[in-house]
Parts: C-alpha cells; sequence; structure tokens
C-alpha cells in the first residue's frame, strides 16, 4: 500500500493535480483500501491547522504584501542602491540584498521573488542586463526567504515536532547569511567577467536621505528578529507585530495605500495563505497514513539495509531531498517526510535542529530546480526569458546552494553553536 500510495503521488504531481489535491486524493484511496474510517479525513484536516505556530503563516505572508503595497520595498532598495551602487553588478548585489531584508519578514521564497525581482528585473534588462541572468539572479536571490529567519518552512517543521521555534531560527542564520554573502561574491565576479554596468556613485547627502526615507522600512527586520530573539515575543506574536507596523508605516508614514486598497490586499494574501494552510492540512492526512501503514519503519529499514556508514546514509538523504523538493511543495515534504527521515537521523546522532536547516536549505533548493521550480519559473516569466537559458544563469547559485546544505550536513556547529550561545 506504500508503494500505491508513493505512486499516486508522484502520478498526480506529474498530470499537473494541485500539490493539496494530490495529497488528499491519495490519502483518501489509501484510507479507503486499508478500512479505515472516513471520519478521520475531516480530523486530521483540522487538526492539520489547529496550531498556535502555523498562526504566523499567514499574518507574515500579510505583512508581505502590506509591504510591497506600502512602498516599504522600493525604499529598502533604494537604500541598498545608494550604498551599492557603484560596485560592479550592482543591480543583481541590490536584488541579492534587498531580497534578504525581505526575506526577514516574509519568509516565502515566491514572495520574495514576486515582490523584489518585479522591481528588480525590470530595472536590470533596461540597463542592458541579459534577461534570463536577471531571471536567474531574482531567482536564485529569493530562496534565502524560507532558510533567513523567520521562515514558514521552520515554522511548519517546528511545530510539527514540539520544537523551540526560536532555536530553529537561530539555526538557520549562519547559512542564510553564508547564502547571501557568497551570492554577493558571485554577482560581483560575474559583473567583472562580464563587464556588466553599475549604477555609478552616490553622494553622500543621497545616501543620507536614502536612508532618512526608508528609516522605518529598515528597522521592520529589526524590530520582529529582535523581538523574536531577544524573547520579547514569540514568533506568531512577532508575525502580528510585523502586520501592525507594515500598516501603520505603510499607510500613516510612506502612504502607499489607502483605506480602499486594503480589500486588494487582504484578499491577495488570503489567497496565498489559503493555498498554504490547504496544502498542510491535507499533508497532514497523508503524514497519518505514512504512520499507520508503517512507512517510516520500512522506509528507514530500506535505507539501513543499503549501508551502516553515516555518510553515505546523510547523503542518500539528501538526494531523496532534492529529488522531492523537485516535485512537491516544501511545506507539505516537511510534514510528509519527518515521520520517514526524522528517527533515521536522530539514530545517527544528528539534532533535529540541525536537520530542520538541512531539509529547509534542501527543499529551497528544489524551487530553483526543474521540473517544477516554482521560483525560477516565476522569474523567467518577469523576465520575458526562455526557462532553459534561466536554469543556466542559476547554476552558480545553486552551486553554492549545494556547498551550504553540504556544510549543514557534516558541520553541526554551523547550525547549533548560535542557539547554545543564546
Amino acid at each position: 500500500m506504500g508503494i500505491i500510495l508513493i505512486i499516486l503521488i508522484l502520478v498526480f504531481a506529474i498530470i499537473g493535480i494541485p500539490i493539496a489535491f494530490s495529497l488528499g486524493i491519495s490519502s483518501l484511496v489509501t484510507i479507503i483500501a486499508e478500512g479505515y474510517p472516513l471520519v478521520v479525513v475531516p480530523q486530521k484536516l483540522f487538526g492539520g491547522i489547529d496550531s498556535f505556530p502555523l498562526l504566523a503563516i499567514p499574518f507574515f505572508i500579510l505583512s508581505g504584501e502590506l509591504m510591497n503595497g506600502g512602498g516599504l520595498n522600493k525604499r529598502i532598495i533604494r537604500v541598498a542602491n545608494a550604498f551599492l551602487g557603484d560596485i560592479p553588478g550592482s543591480l543583481p548585489i541590490i536584488t541579492i540584498v534587498a531580497s534578504a531584508f525581505f526575506a526577514a519578514i516574509s519568509g516565502s521564497a515566491v514572495a520574495t521573488v514576486a515582490a523584489i525581482g518585479g522591481i528588480t528585473i525590470p530595472a536590470m534588462i533596461k540597463q542592458g542586463y541579459p534577461d534570463h541572468y536577471a531571471a536567474g539572479v531574482a531567482s536564485s536571490a529569493s530562496i534565502v526567504g524560507p532558510i533567513i529567519p523567520p521562515s514558514i518552512t521552520l515554522i511548519v517543521y517546528g511545530s510539527s515536532l514540539q520544537l523551540s521555534i526560536s532555536s530553529l531560527f537561530l539555526a538557520s542564520a549562519v547559512p542564510g547569511i553564508f547564502m547571501t554573502f557568497a551570492f554577493i561574491l558571485i554577482a560581483v565576479y560575474q559583473a567583472r567577467k562580464n563587464n556588466y554596468p553599475r549604477e555609478g556613485k552616490v553622494s553622500f547627502a543621497e545616501k543620507v536621505a536614502a536612508v532618512k526615507d526608508g528609516f522605518w522600512a529598515l528597522m521592520m527586520p529589526v524590530i520582529i528578529l529582535g523581538g523574536i530573539f531577544s524573547g520579547t515575543f514569540t514568533p506568531t506574536e512577532a508575525a502580528v507585530v510585523s502586520v501592525v507596523y507594515a500598516f501603520i508605516i505603510g499607510l500613516f508614514v510612506y502612504k502607499g495605500f489607502t483605506f480602499k486598497d486594503l480589500p486588494k490586499i487582504l484578499g491577495e494574501a488570503a489567497v496565498s495563505a489559503s493555498t498554504i494552510m490547504l496544502i498542510l492540512a491535507t499533508s497532514k492526512i497523508l503524514a497519518w497514513v505514512i504512520t499507520v501503514i508503517n512507512l517510516p519503519t520500512m522506509v528507514a529499514n530500506a535505507i539501513l539495509g543499503i549501508t551502516d556508514n553515516a555518510f553515505l546514509i546523510l547523503m542518500l538523504i539528501n538526494i531523496i531531498l532534492l529529488i522531492v523538493g523537485c516535485l512537491m511543495e516544501a511545506n507539505a515534504a516537511v510534514i510528509i517526510l519527518i515521520p520517514i527521515l526524522v528517527p533515521i537521523v536522530t539514530q545517527l546522532g544528528m539534532s533535529p535542529i540541525t536537520f530542520g536547516v538541512l531539509m529547509t536549505v534542501n527543499l529551497c533548493l528544489g524551487l530553483l530546480t526543474p521540473p517544477v521550480g516554482i521560483c525560477l519559473l516565476l522569474g523567467s516569466q518577469m523576465a520575458g526569458s526562455k526557462f532553459e537559458k534561466a536554469v543556466i544563469s542559476m547554476l552558480p547559485y545553486f552551486a553554492v546552494g549545494l556547498i551550504t546544505l553540504m556544510l549543514t550536513t557534516f558541520v553541526p556547529a554551523i547550525t547549533l553553536w548560535l542557539p547554545g550561545l543564546m
């Protein structure tokens, strides 16, 4: 039955059925075939999203929409341009830095490429960058969204295992910052090699004006992350604070939207949030089915039957996650794979905190890789670029992601020293 379940999920995904329905239908078929009572379905659907930590997801998404509508993103980009505009490859670097700042609020890669890439991709193309390069940079920069805290994927992981989400956020900070700086170095190297244009020097007065104008936008990640890590409020409370802050600054300070625009902003946030929550609900049913048919034990025995070498097992798990990330939405994959893989890695001595970051980095890389590669697909569409050319432009950044993944996997101190210090 476990094999049939996996085949059903893969077939549904390949033929294009939305992932939430793919998971739900596959689970329902298995429940009926195994003779379990159908009352389990609504119980698990509701139970899958009846969680206080998961409330952070719709609030962070709404906060991102308010930032975009309120003009906070444009001001972050202006500040980045003021200080980085005279560096070779300034616009790609600005895209990377702005994506990191926006990621520190939204926690979503797709939201990041839409919000930041929507501004910087046309600007790069207008300045003379190849369209496929603009798509590759903006899409690659967006994947730091679920890695740099706060992260929706880590919220899902932590709430499923009852782990400290603040500890997970601290654990993911170093890999996320490492990727951001490595991306910047790649952008500078490519700009010098290909003689890409730069924005030009900005006077000190213009820098001061940019910082003054963007001060309230720059303070947002400081308040949110500072509040979480200082223990002033929980990640869920931080999400609510981010909504209130973005609303006040966007409406009354920057005046980027009016009360008339709120229904549209709320509607877009509701669609994005409900899509994720539906996936989480149906994936919770699947996670229950996987557990009751004893699939985790069978998979664990199969993996451990291949080898008892910890290095090879971890490499095999990474390969499995990379493949899953190419095919499935990250948050659903986390819930489905937790009962299968966490017992294996804990048996090998890996901390669940480290494994949460490992899963997140792994599944984020899947956002760039075919056949799904939703972030790269969205970026190439916005740039009007051929998808296959955007894939080639993305590869150097993908290589950095793989290096980060290997460091996370085999150097536990990278993820554990900061939570231990705090």
